[in-house]
């Protein structure tokens, strides 16, 4: 609930702040975005017609001009950031990009408009992954799930099976027209997620004629294009339809040698083989207690004790990276239809539908390459002679590798189908009412792949010795029953309706007061169903079921006043705006919060515009995530241990590393988190450099009981401070010496609560439970509270010259600080520049020149350093934090456009030339203690080297 002291106070502090600050204003765009500026309340004066965006990047280019001569048509004004028509967000920083302004930057994909800002993150996006699921919009590293993503103002249907996020890449490129982030909280405007900030994507709405666009890009993988859009206008309304379809190959994780299992080239661990955690070639590995062996081809025959040697390159280990893909082959296609018809003067349908499927192919069945296969001594494959011969003896077998002929490719979808349908009616007196409902489904797939069948691994050598000899290489019909096929399967259903009426109460010499109020209801349902069936020729069968529901009832308002105008002839104010927003809502399965929002906008000079905001916001669990059994897993696994707590034994002294239990998945019982969040900036366009814009703002997100998977949970006995960070998530638990592997009863009893939650999934795993020293207990908790402050700075510069147009500028993010702690009541600690976290300084520079039809742009992207401070251990040794070196990359946009008279196949015509990191420069090496883990930092830098996109677009 609201403490309104809080606010009273927070609220005295602004008024008093702007009186001396010279730091406000709206974010200002990147230099390679026509910068907008922040938009004053001039832009409120007036009727809904002369409230029209006046910027830039919004303003349609002429054969795009809603409607024809005299045409009577009610204004549609989407403004990001406030529910009142024709006002920009006051005191908020906020952003516009133009569809021009991105076909320069080279994003043809919604997701990468926002990852090539400054404020944008690639931490849990989901782009450099072999899944290829969803790519959410991940602001300041605060998460996907606290950036709030909207379609025309609008919430979609989300996507997702074990994590819930909205994908941007769910509509067509094509139909993209801007988009708009406001780089503060939300949630008195929208609600929840609206903690980092709002990106929304404005479609196109009306087209006449047709677009086909065809686009190739080549790099590791090859990708074709192919989008579109096309419509027709006429005097009452209109309609669009949009398309895309593309297709790409697979990146084979062996495309770049620091992807690869062995890392020893690059001052890391061998991961073919570590502890118990063996990937042996076509022969198998043989494991007797804590010891591997390796054994000789025999063709079938079994080998003597003789033939049995320690493991030293017998047999050859195979590297995973040969058979597993770092990035998935993909197939997408996506529509879009709009039809909008005005009823009379006075009212107006719009009709939007929305789909898109995606689908991806990747070899990434790692128990596959490292099946455990046991062998009783009753066995006549049980190999005599060696010590303990009254215990079970383990066979790794790689059915990958003996089996290329047999499908084991991971594979999943998404499809996405959304409607929404807008009124719009003039109520009199510049009143206006709009209402819209928008329905969807998204179904998806997250894990549709063959698997190792364990139970049948477990006995295959005792009750089925007539169909499978694990000495014989290459296929065998007998091993078949050792690959099973799962499937996860999950459904979201969203409703989403809203009404709200909003115009001006009365005028004041600055112009009209104007108000907003309404009304939401939102409904979710979840429902997710996992298959197995024992081996590919039997049927599925359901293995588990869950389902859950929510209902949330919101009510809003806002008021804008402009305060003081030029009329008023006060020194030193231009403009005096303030605005205040109020929202209540309330859930069904999470409570009821309530969360308010100021701003103030003050122009002193013409020059300059200050501006501030406070508000708080707020983010309710997802369906999946407050639901414990959509995802559990529990894995065996080798940790760096760094600790130097003799409680804690390290099992593997060459690497540094002990066995523990290790858990993620859902937690129940998860809280609401909530955020203050307050910005201050300026804007300065001198009057002597009219073409010059500079800006700065300053935020500040103090965000508690985050819900985040506990974050880097192997590393949390990897040092003496994360044995102290993660000290409630990490139970200590040596074995007793009378363990029995396989026997719960004979282990720790605070193993039990784990190995018998019904909610796991257990993955296969060679490591001997007797050896386990611990349990992390990690997966999504609400885990204490993220303060993060910094500064964001902008500067653009155009000059016109009879040889052309010259632009020059950037946008850089340097955040001051990042403290976080894992408890409500724990220690905060520096997060900011160390592994995992974000990092403090970034930034996105251009210089462009164009003249007549012709663009060039070159960007340099830039990533600062940071601390590796989860190093490796390496022959015993453990490698001391080391910085990680700055990135810089250089990006390269060309085009030339036909002019207005060229006739025949080439009018209307656009060619563009893109190129990506085009000095192809490496990323840096980057080793931190995880097993099997690749050689570089995928939050921060990129493995694909330089990309080539070729582009042909053709207007009709």
């Amino acid at each position: 609930m609201i403490d309104m002291a809080k606010v009273a106070r927070a609220r005295g502090i602004l008024f008093a702040t702007l009186a001396v600050t010279c730091s406000t204003a709206a974010l200002a765009q990147a230099a390679q975005y026509p910068v907008t500026g922040a938009a004053s309340a001039e832009t409120a004066a007036g009727d809904a017609a002369a409230a029209a965006s006046p910027l830039p990047a919004a303003t349609p280019a002429p054969d795009e001009a809603a409607g024809a001569p005299g045409q009577k048509q009610i204004e549609e004004i989407i403004v990001t950031g406030t529910a009142i028509r024709g006002v920009a967000p006051v005191g908020s920083a906020t952003l516009n990009i133009g569809r021009a302004a991105i076909l320069e930057t080279g994003a043809r994909s919604a997701g990468d408009i926002i990852a090539q800002l400054p404020q944008g993150s690639n931490i849990g996006t989901s782009q450099n992954s072999t899944g290829g699921r969803q790519q959410g919009v991940n602001l300041r590293g605060l998460g996907n799930n606290a950036t709030l993503l909207l379609f025309d103002g609008h919430r979609w249907v989300p996507q997702g099976v074990i994590n819930q996020v909205s994908d941007p890449s769910v509509i067509p490129f094509a139909a993209i027209d801007r988009v708009e982030v406001v780089t503060d909280g939300a949630s008195a405007i929208y609600g929840s997620d609206a903690v980092a900030g709002v990106v929304n994507y404005i479609l196109r709405r009306d087209y006449e004629g047709a677009e086909l666009t065809g686009r190739f890009t080549h790099t590791l993988y090859d990708q074709y294009q192919a989008e579109g859009v096309a419509g027709h206008k006429w005097s009452t309304g209109g309609f669009m339809v949009g398309f895309s379809f593309s297709r790409q190959n697979r990146v084979k994780q062996n495309a770049r040698d620091y992807l690869r299992y062995d890392l020893r080239p690059y001052g890391g661990n061998d991961n073919r083989f570590i502890g118990t955690t063996v990937y042996p070639g076509q022969t198998p590995a043989l494991i007797i207690g804590s010891t591997v062996y390796g054994l000789p081809a025999t063709n079938g025959a079994v080998p003597t004790a003789a033939q049995v040697l320690p493991l030293a390159n017998q047999p050859t280990l195979y590297d995973p990276a040969d058979l597993y893909d770092y990035f998935a082959q993909r197939l997408q296609y996506s529509g879009l239809l709009r039809f909008h018809q005005d009823i009379g003067d006075h009212i107006e349908l719009l009709y939007t539908a929305s789909y898109n499927r995606r689908e991806n192919t990747a070899r990434a069945q790692e128990a596959l390459q490292n099946l455990s296969i046991t062998v009783a001594p009753s066995s006549p494959y049980y190999i005599r002679g060696l010590p303990n011969p009254t215990a079970n003896q383990t066979l790794v077998y790689n059915i990958g590798l003996n089996f290329p002929g047999v499908p084991l490719d991971q594979k999943n979808y998404e499809e996405t189908f959304n409607n929404t349908l807008d009124l719009r009616a003039d109520l009199g007196r510049n009143f206006q009412l709009k209402s819209y409902a928008s329905w969807g489904v998204s179904t998806g797939c997250n894990v549709c792949q063959p698997q190792a069948n364990t139970t049948i691994a477990a006995i295959i050598t005792r009750d089925r010795v007539a169909s499978f000899n694990p000495y014989l290489t290459g296929p065998q019909d007998g091993a078949l029953p050792l690959i099973a096929a799962f499937l996860q399967e999950g459904r979201i259903r969203q409703f989403d309706t809203v009404s709200k009426i909003d115009g001006p109460l009365f005028d004041l010499p600055a112009g009209s007061v104007r108000i907003a109020a309404g009304g939401e209801y939102t409904s979710y349902a979840f429902s997710l169903t996992a298959q197995n069936k024992l081996n590919l020729n039997n049927a599925y069968q359901i293995s588990r079921q869950t389902s859950s529901k929510r209902g949330v009832w919101s009510g809003f308002g806002e008021v804008f006043v402009p305060v003081f105008g030029p009329e008023n002839a006060i020194p030193f104010v231009q403009r005096f705006d303030i605005s205040a927003a109020v929202r209540y809502d309330r859930y069904s399965d999470a409570g009821s919060t309530t969360n308010p929002k100021f701003g103030i906008t003050w122009k002193p000079i013409p020059d300059l515009t200050l501006r501030g905001s406070w508000g708080t916001s707020f983010r309710a669990p997802t369906l999946i995530e407050s639901n414990p059994a959509t995802v559990g897993q529990t894995n065996r696994a080798y940790v760096a241990n760094g600790a130097g707590d003799p409680a804690i034994a390290v099992t593997l002294p060459a690497t540094g590393q002990s066995a523990v239990l290790s858990r993620t998945g859902n937690t129940a019982g998860l809280r609401p988190e909530s955020a203050h969040v307050w910005s201050l900036g300026a804007d300065l366009t001198p009057r002597f450099a009219p073409t010059l814009k500079l800006g700065i703002t300053y935020y500040n997100v103090n965000y508690k009981d985050r819900i985040e998977n506990l974050p880097n949970q192997t590393l949390a006995i990897s040092s003496a401070a994360n044995r102290d960070l993660y000290r409630d998530y990490f139970i200590v638990a040596p074995q007793p010496t009378t363990c029995v592997n396989g026997n719960y009863a004979t282990y720790n009893p605070a193993y039990l609560p784990f190995l018998n939650d019904r909610n796991a999934v257990f993955t296969p795993s060679t490591i001997n439970d007797c050896t386990l020293t611990g349990i992390i207990n990690g997966g999504r908790q609400n885990l204490g509270n993220v303060k993060q402050s910094g500064l964001d700075f902008t500067a653009n510069y155009t000059l016109q010259t009879d040889l052309g147009k010259f632009t020059i500028g950037g946008n850089y993010s340097k955040i001051l600080n990042l403290k976080k702690n894992l408890t409500s009541t724990g220690p905060l600690f520096d997060a900011l520049d160390t592994y995992g976290f974000q990092v403090s300084n970034r930034g996105r520079g251009n210089i462009g020149y164009s003249r007549g039809g012709f663009t060039a742009n070159v960007y340099a992207n830039y990533i600062g350093s940071y601390l590796n401070n989860a190093t490796i251990t390496v022959a015993g040794v453990k490698l001391p934090d080391s910085k990680v070196p700055a990135w810089t990359t250089f990006d390269l946009s060309l085009s030339y456009r036909m002019p207005d008279d060229a006739s025949g196949v080439l009018e209307g015509t656009r060619f563009s030339l893109n190129v990506q990191n085009f000095t192809d420069k490496a990323p840096p090496i980057v080793l931190v203690g995880t097993v099997g883990t690749t050689g570089v930092d995928t939050n921060n830098h990129n493995i694909f080297g330089r990309i080539w996109t070729f582009e042909i677009t053709k207007k009709f």
